[in-house]
């Protein structure tokens, strides 16, 4: 029989392959390529093949897992052809742990033989009659185990091995994973809570549906979907839950173990290579029910998935732009439809694509519009920064307003929590000579190195090169000119440690917690009221809960709305929303304030008024005009080389062979943003089409008018979402 197997490397076609065996779609296998061997998996049966009989080579062994299911076959097909990507690259997302395919490590345990030991020809002895004691229920453990549960030494347990009273017994070296408990410590809902649960657990077991569970900050949606996650476990099938950072989710990860009993199996990059063996073969032997996972948990082999949960459906880090461009949030979508089940979106903040979704009736939708308990809805206020302008202090210039810095001293005598937001890393976000107007850049991007005071290094956010801060200018030597300019989150922690010394002030951002341990203990810090203000970049967003946070200070409002994205607007109104929900989500009342410039901007005036609904119909006439999507479909094209003068030709040549008519738009090439990066020149173009024209197709017969040279990268990117 001649078979088609899929490999998992960077090409678009299954291989010719033959076997004596029955054998069926979607099975792994072992199959010689080149001089290798590798693991793909049955793409087809009985085809018939255009090559010679005697070319074909045999398929090595059939694996001894569950076979993929049609489902996610099929999915693999679709994430591969929307996004425009290899289909072996979209396979080796699901096939992502080489190492469970070799030879699986043995735990080498003992039992006893059923040898007497007369017939072994030793002694009676009190210790190795325990060892017999302590082994005759049949139990099998390890030699260590036998002599600390025997009281006995190691030797005694040699000799009882080399003389066959004790056997040696293999077994897999794997984990066993314990089961949640339903209602293991339930939370009480409300009402408004239990209306929601209900009808989320209605919707499970009736096919393919999308649901937005729009809660206000603190209404508590995560209690309210883990009813339906209960539901669909209790139905014997698998629940997947897609968190945005997975570095982020400590006080998730204890709110579901306190819910059900134990920790959910985790999927995330920060797993060691024992836990994504065990996790990957776990998911594929339906061993474990719920999975929590970032956005690459989507391609893990489930058995019998029958529930997707997208928390925090609104951000943009679902967005993959490594390898194979997809968004995580509508692929899920996908996946659920090809598996026929529910899925739900839960966000505070749902962005105007999910909106038009839920107005057009493709998805349902329950809302939470009052938050848990007794918590009250912070109170926001807008400080012009052109009224209101900071005042330099002995330690030089200043950030924060007067009147903040007079209500985080208030919040502090108060013993009451403040945070402070600003969406920027490091020290200062750009160093410059005062004297020559020298500006430190990146040697590999086109891009200004950022200055980190507490590592004493100036770094390039996009390439990661790292100096040491210069002492003198490196362009016209001076020995006073060099200044940062513009502040990061350890610039605004330094002036606030000035102001009050005596606050615990620690700062937040990737810079200063490097792994989950390090976010986890912040976040504990905060939650024991072991800080009392907390600086940090968007990681503050991420729906932390902290009882005593009653102040929450924007430091720059306006970082973001300025920017030529699409969704500029509407990001930075999401992002600002998360934060100014951390305040007041316990008994006292919170109060967030935003500075700016820009006191009359639309996205912080619907922040000022808690309307949503405002700006989201400003925004989605925006793009009703402009033809963006929603409205419309969009695609860029990235044309990068090491070579400046063939990159540009071509890309020069790409826009000359592009399409323009009534319902389709080429614009550029045009050099990028980031003009270089990591030493690639980078050129531009975006495709805007009407919503009822194949984009994919347009770009397809575009690409094939233009000879590409082979040190040229053309990368598509469909549904970009950063504009770089």
């Amino acid at each position: 029989m001649i078979v088609k197997v899929l490999l998992p490397l960077n090409l678009n076609e299954p291989f010719d392959y033959k076997t004596d065996d029955e054998i069926k779609e979607g099975s792994l296998v072992e199959v010689p390529f080149g001089k290798e061997k590798t693991v793909g998996v049955v793409w087809q049966v009985n085809v018939a093949s255009d090559l010679d009989d005697k070319k074909i080579r045999k398929i090595g062994k059939v694996l001894s897992y569950p076979p993929l299911s049609e489902a996610i076959c099929k999915f693999v097909q679709f994430v591969a052809e929307y996004n425009m990507a290899p289909l072996g690259m979209v396979l080796k997302m699901v096939l992502s742990v080489k190492q469970v395919f070799g030879d699986a490590k043995m735990l080498k345990l003992y039992e006893l033989s059923g040898k007497t030991l007369s017939e072994a020809k030793l002694k009676n002895s009190d210790a190795r009659w325990r060892v017999i004691d302590f082994l005759k229920d049949g139990r099998v453990f390890a030699r260590s185990e036998i002599a600390l549960g025997a009281g006995v030494s190691d030797s005694v347990i040699k000799v009882m091995i080399e003389s066959g009273i004790l056997k040696e017994v293999l077994i897999e070296n794997k984990k066993e994973f314990a089961q949640p408990i339903c209602g293991f410590q339930k939370v009480k809902l409300n009402d408004e809570q239990q209306k929601a649960a209900d009808y989320l657990c209605a919707k499970n077991g009736e096919g393919f549906g999308v649901t937005l569970l729009n809660g206000v900050t603190g209404s508590g949606k995560t209690e309210v979907y883990f009813e339906a996650v209960e539901k669909a476990f209790q139905a014997g099938k698998q629940v997947l839950i897609l968190v945005p950072e997975i570095g982020l989710t400590s006080q998730w990860l204890g709110r579901f173990e306190k819910r059900f009993g134990v920790r959910p199996c985790e999927w995330h990059s920060a797993l060691t290579p024992k836990e994504r063996i065990d996790n990957w073969k776990a998911v594929i032997n339906n061993e474990v029910k719920i999975i929590i996972g970032a956005r690459s948990a989507l391609f893990l082999p489930f058995a019998d998935l029958g529930l997707i949960v997208v928390d925090e459906s609104h951000d943009a880090s679902f967005k993959q732009e490594d390898m194979v461009n997809y968004q995580g949030r509508d692929m899920a979508i996908v996946r659920a439809k090809y598996e026929q089940l529910h899925i739900i979106l839960s966000t505070a903040t749902p962005d105007l694509e999910t909106i038009c979704n839920v107005e057009s009736g493709k998805y349902g939708e329950v809302k939470l519009q009052s938050r848990y308990a007794a918590a009250q809805m912070p109170e926001v206020k807008i400080i012009d920064l052109k009224k209101d302008k900071p005042v330099k202090g002995d330690w030089g210039k200043s950030w924060l307003a007067p009147s903040l810095c007079k209500k985080l001293q208030t919040n502090f005598d108060k013993g009451e929590q403040s945070v402070l937001f600003l969406n920027r890393r490091g020290y200062a976000p750009l160093v410059i000579c005062r004297d020559c107007g020298y500006k430190i850049e990146c040697p590999h991007c086109s891009a200004w190195l950022t200055e980190h005071l507490r590592i004493g290094k100036l770094v390039c956010h996009h390439c990661g090169y790292m100096t040491d801060i210069p002492k003198v200018c490196p362009n016209c030597q001076s020995e006073e000119g060099l200044s940062a300019c513009g502040p990061g989150v350890e610039r605004i922690a330094e002036e606030v440690k000035y102001r009050l010394p005596e606050a615990r002030v620690k700062v937040l951002s990737s810079d200063f917690v490097t792994n989950f341990k390090e976010v986890q203990q912040v976040i504990k810090e905060m939650e024991e009221d072991k800080i009392d203000i907390l600086v940090g970049t968007q990681i503050l967003a991420k729906g932390h809960h902290f009882p005593e946070l009653t102040l929450v200070g924007i430091v720059d409002a306006d970082l973001g709305l300025m920017g030529s994205d699409l969704r500029a607007a509407e990001r930075t109104y999401q992002l600002l929303s998360q934060v100014a929900g951390r305040a007041g989500r316990g008994v006292k009342k919170g109060e967030v304030y935003l500075q700016t410039l820009h006191p009359e901007n639309a996205v912080l005036q619907a922040l000022v008024k808690g309307n949503s609904d405002e700006f989201l119909e400003l925004e989605k006439q925006t793009r009703r005009i402009m033809k963006m999507p929603p409205f419309g479909k969009l695609a860029a094209i990235i044309v990068s080389g090491s070579n400046k003068e063939i990159t540009e030709r071509t890309a020069i040549i790409l826009g000359q062979a592009a399409f323009n008519c009534e319902n389709i738009t080429t614009l550029g090439p045009a050099p990028a943003p980031i003009f270089v990066l990591r030493e690639k020149y980078r050129y531009r173009l975006l495709i805007k089409t009407a919503k009822n024209i194949n984009i994919q197709d347009v770009i397809k017969q575009w690409l094939k008018r233009v000879k590409i040279p082979s040190n040229v990268r053309v990368e598509t990117d469909i549904d970009p979402y950063s504009f770089y």
